[in-house]
C-alpha cells in the first residue's frame, strides 16, 4: 500500500511584528491535498516532547534566530520521524467495513431526536464518509486504520460547508493550523485507535 506524504516547514507572522515568528511542521498528502497534522506528543505510549511547532521572539538576537532556525530543522525530522511511525503503525492494522461504521458511529453518534432534520444531515454525512473512505483518493490505503483515519480527516478539510455562506473558517480549518480544527482530528485518531484496540 502506498500513501505519498510530504513535509513542509511553514513560518509565519504578523505584518507588524506583533506576534512572535512561528514555524510550524506539517505532512501534506499530495494525492488530494488533505492535511493531516496531529498532536503527536499527545498520544498515548508517544514521546510527549515531540513538538509540531516553535516560536521565536522578535527581541532575540541574530545568533539566537540563527539557533532558533537549526532548531525548526531539527524539529521537522523528530516530528516526522513520529509521524512515519504511527502511519505504518496504521498501515499495518486492518479494518474491517465494520469496524468503519463502528468508528462513525463513536465519532458521530445518530441523534436521538430528528430536530430539524438531524437524522437526514447525520445519515448525509454516514454516506459521504462511507464514499470518502471507498473512494478513488482513498483506495490504496482503505482497509487500513490509517484510510480510516484519513476519510475522517477529509470529510472535516474538504466537506464542510461554513456558516451563513462563508468559507473562511473552512479554508482555516483545511491549513492545517485551526486548534480547533487539528484538535477534533486528534479525536478522530483516538477513535480510530479505539476501535482497532477493542
Amino acid at each position: 500500500m502506498s500513501d505519498k506524504v510530504n513535509t513542509y516547514l511553514l513560518v509565519n507572522t504578523s505584518h507588524d511584528g506583533s506576534i512572535a515568528i512561528q514555524a510550524s511542521v506539517t505532512p501534506v498528502r499530495v494525492v488530494c491535498a488533505n492535511t493531516l497534522n496531529l498532536a503527536l506528543g499527545s498520544g498515548v505510549g508517544r514521546n510527549r516532547n515531540i513538538k509540531q511547532s516553535f516560536k521565536i521572539r522578535h527581541t532575540q538576537t541574530a545568533s539566537g534566530k540563527i539557533q532558533a532556525a537549526r532548531e525548526a530543522l531539527g524539529l521537522a525530522n523528530v516530528y516526522m520521524d513520529e509521524f512515519d511511525k504511527l502511519a505504518q503503525e496504521m498501515i499495518q492494522q486492518t479494518v474491517t467495513n465494520d469496524q468503519f461504521v463502528k468508528m462513525i458511529e463513536l465519532a458521530y453518534p445518530k441523534p436521538e431526536e430528528n430536530k430539524k432534520g438531524a437524522e437526514a444531515k447525520w445519515q448525509n454525512k454516514v454516506d459521504l464518509l462511507e464514499y470518502i473512505y471507498t473512494g478513488p483518493y482513498n483506495d490504496t490505503i482503505a482497509g487500513t486504520a490509517w484510510g480510516a483515519l484519513n476519510a475522517l480527516t477529509e470529510r472535516m478539510d474538504w466537506h464542510r460547508q461554513g456558516r451563513k455562506g462563508s468559507n473562511e473558517a473552512v479554508l482555516a480549518g483545511a491549513s492545517g493550523f485551526d486548534p480547533m480544527v487539528n484538535a477534533e482530528k486528534n479525536r478522530l485518531l483516538q477513535v480510530v485507535k479505539q476501535v482497532v484496540a477493542a
